[in-house]
C-alpha cells in the first residue's frame, strides 16, 4: 500500500492535513449532506395561492393588480409583488408536479448555503469551520422551507452577500454587475428586496471604516473600494423599479414595516394577527431568538479572543436580531446572517489555540521507508538529521473538539426540533389538504357561492379556480371580510347573517384548525337541521344549505351526520404527527368518544392524555367519567 505524501520537513503526513482542493471537495460534499434534511412536504395553504395566481399569469400573460380568486373582494385593488415567484413556481409544477416544487425548494435551499459558503471562506474563514457555522443554523432556515417567495429571498440574500464578498476580498470583481439584474427578479419575486441596498451598505461602510483605520482613505483606495458598489447600487434601485407596479412598489416594503400605516389594503394588521409579522417575542419563534442570542454571545467571546471580530459582521449580526426581533417570521432568516461571522470567529479561534498551549513531548519520527532499507542493508550512510515530531498538545485539541461538539449539538438540536413542525420528504403532507374533497366539488358543484375556513382558502384557489371562488385565504388582506370570517368560524352572534349578507349556499371547513381544536362553527352546523352534510372525510368537511332550489342536490348527495365525531377523532390522532400538542388531541377524541356513547374509549384518551402531562383538570375529568359523570 502506498504511503501518504510526506508533509512540511519530512513528517507522514496525517489523515487531517488536506490540500486546499480536497478540504473543498469535503466541504461540498458535507454542504450537500446538511441540505437532505431541508426536503420538506408542502403543508402551507399558501401553496394553491400561489399556483392559482402563477397559472393565471402564465396563461393569460397579464399581471392583474385587482382581486380576482376570493369573491367578497373582486376588483380591489392588490398589487403582486410576488409576480415572478408565482410565474416560476407554476411552470415548475406543470413540468415536476408537486415533486419537482419540493425539489426547486431544496434547490434553492443547497444553492443559498453554497453562495453563503462561499463568501465566508472569501473572507478568511476555513472552508470546514463555514459549513459547520451554517450547519448550526439550518434547523431555523428548516421552519420556514416552504414553496413561498421568501424562500427567493434567502437565495438573492446569499447572492447578495457573495457578490460583495467576491468584489472586496475576492478576484472575480466583475461579478459585481450581476447585482442590478439580481435586484430586478428580487424586486419581482417579494417585497423584501430593500434588503439588498442594506447589505450594499453594510458592505461599503466596513470598507470605508477599514480604509480609515489604516490610514488608506486616499483617492485610489475610494475610486476602488467605494464607487463601483455604490454605482451598483444606484443601478438596482433604478432597476428595482420596472415591475407592473411601477417605482410605487418601493414604498411596499416601507409600509409593511410601517405595519399598515400606508397602503390602501386596510388588513396588514389583520394579517399580522394570523401570521409571524409580529414582533417575536411571545410566539413560538421566541426560543429560536434566545437560543440565537446565546449563541451570537459566546460566537462573538471566542472571535474576541481569536482576534477577528469585524465590523462587517456586527452589522449583519446586527440585522439578523432587529429583523426578527420586529418580524417572528424572519427568525428563519438570521442564519444567513450569523453564520458568516460564526465561521470567521471559529477560524480565528482554532488559529490561536496553539499559541496558548504551545509544546508537547518531542520524540523521534519514524524513519522515511528509504532510510529503513538502506539500515537493514547496513549501506554506509552519511548521517542526516532526522526531523523531530511534536506531539499535537492535548488542551487546544480539547478545546477544538468541545467547540465542533457545541456547535453540530446546536445545530442537531433546531433541526430535530425543527421535524415536528414540517413533515420530512417530497410532495405534499398528509393531513393538510383534502383532495376528496376537492374533488367532489369539482364533480358535483354546489350551485351559489361558497363560504371556508381561510387556512383551506389557497387550496380551493388551487383546485375549484374558475369554476368556483373562494371567500378568504391566506392573504386574508380585506379586513373587513376577515372580520365577518371570525364571526362565522367562531360561531359568534350573527354569524348566520353573515351568510345571508352574501348569499352563501354551502360552507367547506376543516373540522379542526392547526392548533387541534374543533371549530366551532362545527358542531352548530352538525345540530343545525338547515345545513345538511354532504361530504366529510374527517379533515375537510361540506355543509350545504337546505334552500328549495338545493334540494335536488341534497337528496343526491346528503350523508348522516353521525360520521363526523368518528371522522374527527381519526383527524385529532393524525394531527398529533403535525405538531399538534397530544393533549389537545386527546381532549378532542376523548370528547368525540363520548358523543358516539363510547365511555370506555374516552377514559382511555384522557389516560393517554395525562401520561403526556399531569393536569388536575384532565385527572378530574377522567375521575368524573370513571364515576360515570359527565356520560351521555
Amino acid at each position: 500500500m502506498a504511503e501518504p505524501a510526506p508533509a512540511a520537513g519530512g513528517a507522514p503526513r496525517r489523515w487531517w492535513d488536506l490540500t486546499p482542493k480536497e478540504r473543498n471537495i469535503v466541504a461540498f460534499t458535507l454542504l450537500f449532506l446538511i441540505t437532505l434534511p431541508m426536503l420538506t412536504k408542502i403543508f402551507t395553504s399558501d401553496f394553491g395561492t400561489h399556483i392559482a395566481i402563477g397559472r393565471e399569469i402564465v396563461q393569460t400573460r397579464t399581471i392583474a393588480d385587482k382581486e380576482f380568486l376570493n369573491y367578497p373582494s373582486l376588483g380591489r385593488y392588490n398589487p403582486n409583488g410576488e409576480w415572478g415567484f408565482q410565474a416560476i413556481l407554476y411552470l415548475v409544477f406543470s413540468v415536476g408536479g408537486v415533486y419537482g416544487v419540493s425539489l426547486l425548494v431544496w434547490a434553492v435551499v443547497f444553492a443559498t448555503f453554497l453562495l453563503l459558503h462561499r463568501a465566508a471562506v472569501l473572507r478568511g474563514a476555513h472552508p470546514l469551520l463555514a459549513v459547520l457555522a451554517i450547519f448550526a443554523f439550518s434547523g431555523f432556515l428548516r421552519i420556514r422551507i416552504q414553496p413561498r417567495p421568501e424562500i427567493f429571498t434567502y437565495f438573492f440574500i446569499a447572492l447578495t452577500i457573495f457578490l460583495f464578498s467576491e468584489y472586496f476580498f475576492g478576484t472575480r470583481k466583475r461579478l459585481i454587475y450581476l447585482f442590478p439584474p439580481a435586484v430586478l427578479v428580487w424586486a419581482n419575486s417579494h417585497p423584501t428586496y430593500l434588503m439588498a441596498f442594506l447589505l450594499c451598505g453594510a458592505f461599503v461602510a466596513d470598507r470605508l471604516a477599514h480604509a480609515i483605520w489604516r490610514k488608506e482613505f486616499r483617492w485610489g483606495t475610494l475610486k476602488a473600494w467605494i464607487f463601483p458598489p455604490v454605482l451598483v447600487g444606484l443601478a438596482g434601485l433604478i432597476l428595482c423599479g420596472l415591475n407592473p407596479h411601477g417605482y410605487n412598489a418601493i414604498l411596499a416594503p416601507l409600509h409593511l414595516l410601517a405595519r399598515g400605516t400606508g397602503g390602501g389594503g386596510g388588513g396588514s394588521s389583520i394579517l399580522m394577527s394570523i401570521s409571524e409579522l409580529t414582533p417575536v417575542k411571545g410566539t413560538g419563534f421566541f426560543i429560536y431568538y434566545k437560543a440565537a442570542v446565546a449563541f451570537a454571545v459566546v460566537s462573538l467571546l471566542l472571535g474576541l479572543a481569536g482576534r477577528k471580530v469585524y465590523l462587517l459582521d456586527l452589522f449583519l449580526f446586527a440585522i439578523a436580531f432587529k429583523g426578527s426581533w420586529d418580524s417572528a417570521r424572519a427568525v428563519s432568516m438570521m442564519g444567513l446572517f450569523l453564520s458568516q461571522g460564526t465561521s470567521l470567529h471559529l477560524t480565528g479561534f482554532f488559529s490561536r489555540l496553539p499559541e496558548w498551549f504551545p509544546g508537547g513531548t518531542v520524540g523521534k519520527a519514524k524513519l522515511p521507508p528509504k532510510e529503513k532499507q538502506r539500515r537493514k542493508e547496513k549501506a554506509p550512510l552519511r548521517e542526516t538529521p532526522v526531523p523531530e515530531r511534536r506531539r499535537r498538545p492535548l488542551v487546544p485539541s480539547v478545546l477544538a473538539s468541545l467547540a465542533v461538539f457545541a456547535m453540530i449539538a446546536f445545530g442537531g438540536t433546531t433541526l430535530v426540533f425543527s421535524f415536528s413542525q414540517l413533515e420530512y420528504g417530497v410532495g405534499m403532507t398528509e393531513h393538510k389538504f383534502s383532495f376528496p374533497a376537492a374533488e367532489f366539488l369539482r364533480k358535483n358543484p354546489v350551485p351559489g357561492k361558497m363560504f371556508n375556513f381561510f387556512d383551506i382558502g389557497g387550496f380551493l384557489d388551487w383546485k375549484l379556480y374558475p369554476q368556483a371562488l373562494t371567500f378568504i385565504d391566506g392573504r386574508t388582506y380585506n379586513q373587513e371580510v376577515f372580520m365577518e370570517h371570525q364571526v362565522v368560524t367562531g360561531a359568534m352572534p350573527g354569524w348566520e347573517k353573515v351568510l345571508e349578507k352574501y348569499g352563501i349556499n354551502y360552507i367547506v371547513l376543516k373540522s379542526m384548525d392547526s392548533s387541534g381544536m374543533i371549530l366551532p362553527i362545527v358542531p352548530v352546523l352538525a345540530n343545525n337541521p338547515n345545513w345538511p352534510l354532504v361530504f366529510s372525510d374527517g379533515l375537510f368537511v361540506v355543509f350545504v344549505r337546505n334552500a328549495p332550489e338545493l334540494r335536488g342536490y341534497i337528496r343526491a348527495h346528503e350523508i348522516p351526520k353521525g360520521v363526523l365525531p368518528q371522522h374527527i377523532i381519526r383527524e385529532a390522532y393524525h394531527y398529533m404527527f403535525l405538531g399538534v400538542s397530544p393533549v389537545t388531541s386527546y381532549q378532542t377524541m376523548s370528547n368525540m368518544f363520548l358523543l358516539l356513547g363510547q365511555r370506555d374509549k374516552a377514559i382511555w384518551a384522557l389516560r393517554q392524555a395525562l401520561e403526556t402531562v399531569d393536569d388536575p383538570y384532565l385527572r378530574a375529568r377522567l375521575t368524573q367519567l370513571q364515576g360515570g359523570v359527565g356520560t351521555r
